[in-house]
């Protein structure tokens, strides 16, 4: 085995699949993709309703933890992101959505020329294979690797809740990535026959006997090697042993928010005063590293079910194996969706221009609640904003690549973000109410009786609230010379080091992240592409 490469990838995530994909598409390219974690071979990878339950699977898990939120009651939230084929794609809800119109023309304003909606409105196009919004193909491509069709939501408090959304002044939504994002309706996910579609599945299964692409496993990638503020490889902790990888191209650090900044602080790149403290040597004394995070955080306002219907009639062991086996033998089953098919993206407010949060409603009570032991049907609706003011960081506490980074997303920290939260409360609440869900709806559970007014719904907002694991924009991107990243994602200061992945986006989007990481992977490679290419002599 080789270890000199054109490309090396780092992460086999969302953006690292992917990138495999085009860059070993020339066979001239010789592509190493390194991922810290193992092959997916797990069968409840593939399965959709196991997604809550994976999201703590420690051998698919880096397990991480925030720091304690000041403004949350002083909590420490888990933060899964996956470590295995496919990354958090393996682990994730599966939910397709690209974001609004205006997150990314937002982000082309502030100086990132090539990022408007309809810049990158191709990119997304070219990855996918839609097979549910036929007729007009301006905003969906047939022809992709990644799958993704409409759910069926055939429960029949998913009708309820819809009709409920419509009594209460929403309107239907049949494309939450097409015309406008506003309404309400059922989800596209990446799910095909009842399976799991992973950029795994998606973009390395379908290449696997490339002889220009090599996939390891289990890789620690310990450092990327600078030469002269040249990239000129990596160091890799793997089989027991410490190895060093040359691109003689490029290498491209795909992470993810947390592991991307951090990969790059212990390759000497970030705040100067911080990396001198931990005896790790300057390379780019570049503060934005680590900064700029940002994340989506939510609450789940539950009810009591009247009729014996929800989630909760699969915690009888019977049933559960029963559904499991449904679903790994004939892709059937409720364990062949995931429960979040409806719900829609509104406006808490009537004057603003466009949705400020994502609603989703599921037939069963949450995984805390289930964890501590539910012993009742029940449903939820879960609430989000979309574009929170407050942001964190990430940062390294040592120069040794195994210990965990501090994650600080200081959630909360601006009021704004925590209005828009209780507005949204509130809007849920018109909605349960409506007649609708009467045969169905029994007592709230939470918040409660005891939030009702401003002060005690934020308290509950501040003691509840947890990630929608979301994180985004450790490396931004940005036309300043200040930003991490430049709008090519070039590491600033550095030749021959990318970052490809959600660490980069400037702005988190309206909405789930791994379409737009997807999407930024592939604009990368061919922005990657373009500039390897010999120039035309002719």
């Amino acid at each position: 085995m080789s270890d000199n490469y054109d490309f090396i990838v780092v992460g086999a995530g969302a953006a690292g699949c992917l990138l495999a994909n085009r860059l070993s598409a020339d066979t001239a390219n010789r592509v190493l993709l390194l991922e810290a974690g193992g092959k997916d071979w797990n069968p409840l990878i593939r399965m959709p309703l196991a997604a809550g339950l994976l999201y703590f699977t420690p051998s698919l898990n880096w397990g991480y933890a925030t720091e304690e939120q000041v403004h949350m009651h002083g909590r420490s939230l888990k933060w899964p992101r996956g470590k295995v084929l496919g990354g958090s794609t393996a682990i994730n809800g599966m939910m397709s959505i690209r974001g609004q119109r205006q997150d990314y023309d937002d982000w082309c304003q502030t100086g990132l020329s090539g990022w408007s909606y309809e810049d990158v409105l191709p990119y997304f196009k070219s990855f996918e294979k839609n097979v549910s919004h036929n007729g007009d193909d301006t905003y969906h491509g047939r022809d992709g690797c990644l799958y993704a069709e409409k759910a069926t939501a055939g429960h029949p408090l998913y009708d309820a809740w819809l009709e409920c959304a419509r009594a209460a002044g929403h309107s239907d939504n049949e494309d939450f990535n097409g015309a406008t994002q506003e309404g309400v309706g059922t989800y596209d996910f990446n799910i095909k026959g009842g399976r799991r579609v992973s950029a795994a599945a998606a973009f390395l299964d379908p290449i696997r006997n490339r002889q220009n692409l090599t996939v390891l496993t289990r890789g620690q990638v310990q450092r990327v090697n600078i030469v002269e503020r040249v990239c000129t490889g990596l160091e890799c902790r793997i089989g027991g042993r410490t190895k060093t990888y040359t691109a003689n191209r490029e290498v491209i650090l795909a992470c993810g928010a947390v592991n991307s900044p951090q990969l790059l602080q212990l390759s000497g790149i970030g705040d100067g005063e911080t990396l001198k403290s931990l005896d790790v040597s300057i390379v780019v004394d570049r503060p934005a590293v680590g900064q700029n995070l940002q994340d989506h955080i939510g609450v789940y306002l539950q009810h009591k079910c009247l009729k014996p219907i929800t989630l909760y009639g699969l915690m009888r062991p019977d049933r559960a194996i029963t559904a499991g086996l449904k679903q790994m033998l004939f892709g059937a089953g409720p364990a062949a969706s995931v429960p979040l098919e409806v719900g829609g993206f509104l406006r808490t407010r009537a004057e603003l221009d466009r949705p400020d949060i994502h609603v989703t409603f599921v037939p069963g009570l949450s995984l805390a609640t289930t964890q501590a032991g539910q012993m009742e049907h029940g449903f939820l609706t879960n609430v989000y904003q979309l574009r929170p003011k407050s942001r964190g960081s990430i940062s390294i506490t040592s120069s040794n690549p195994i210990d965990k980074p501090r994650i600080d997303p200081n959630y909360l920290s601006d009021e704004d973000d925590i209005a828009c939260l209780r507005d949204g409360v509130r809007l849920i609440r018109n909605i349960t109410k409506q007649s609708a869900l009467d045969a169905y709806r029994g007592a709230e559970i939470a918040p409660g009786v005891g939030a009702i007014n401003d002060d005690q719904i934020d308290d509950w907002i501040r003691g509840s609230s947890d990630t929608i694991f979301h994180p985004v924009g450790s490396c931004r991107m940005g036309a300043d010379e200040e930003s991490v990243l430049d709008e090519t994602l070039r590491v600033r200061g550095v030749s021959n080091l990318r970052v490809i992945d959600a660490s980069a986006m400037p702005n988190i989007p309206s909405g789930n992240t791994s379409m737009p990481t997807m999407m930024i992977a592939e604009k990368g490679a061919a922005m990657i592409l373009q500039s390897h290419r010999a120039p035309d002599c002719g």
